[in-house]
């Protein structure tokens, strides 16, 4: 027995075997079908940055100044809000980057903790921890962490928390991924 030919047949219709051989050296022709197209779910994020330096007192969230790119309604931000809202349940994406550095007023080593705070909590998965030594050290801080909401509105915050702090070239993109 060997495997003749391979085809695709139209969506729709049935998978099929023909044997193009004989009954005692067979030659197995299949034609298999093709898929349905799937539908695609509109895209819907959410990118905002902010282009100054701010301070900021451990628990102070960080603010994002601009929107960079802003599809769909499931997600909002206001122009110089720390907050993102979600609008509509589902799973999410949500990604942080920025550079973290510690004041002078600090009481050196200080560790602080960079998290995202869905409805005012902290999300597990979403923080990032560093000692500082002293005010000239920095820290490029990013993750990424899905989230899964089923009440709406819920709100995103990232906060840097156990001292005072400088953020720059922070920016922050949610993205819905689909349905839960």
């Amino acid at each position: 027995m060997t495997i003749g030919t391979v085809t695709t047949g139209a969506p729709g219709t049935p998978a099929e075997v023909t044997n193009s051989g004989t009954a005692q050296n067979a030659v197995l022709n299949f034609t298999i079908p093709q898929g349905l197209p799937g539908t695609s779910q509109p895209v819907s994020l959410v990118s905002s940055y902010s282009t100054p330096s701010q301070p900021g007192s451990s628990g102070t969230p960080i603010t994002f100044d601009r929107n960079a790119l802003s599809l769909g309604t499931d997600i909002s931000h206001t122009s110089g809000s720390d907050t993102f809202t979600i609008n509509q349940p589902g799973v999410y994406s949500v990604e942080f980057h920025g550079v973290i550095t510690p004041t002078a007023n600090n009481t050196f080593p200080v560790n602080i903790n960079t998290s995202l705070e869905v409805n005012g909590s902290v999300q597990p998965g979403g923080s990032v921890p560093f000692t500082f030594q002293n005010a000239t050290q920095s820290s490029e801080v990013s993750f990424t962490v899905p989230i899964s909401v089923t009440d709406v509105p819920t709100t995103l915050q990232v906060a840097p928390f156990g001292g005072n702090y400088l953020a720059d070239a922070v920016s922050m993109t949610v993205t819905r991924l689909g349905n839960s």
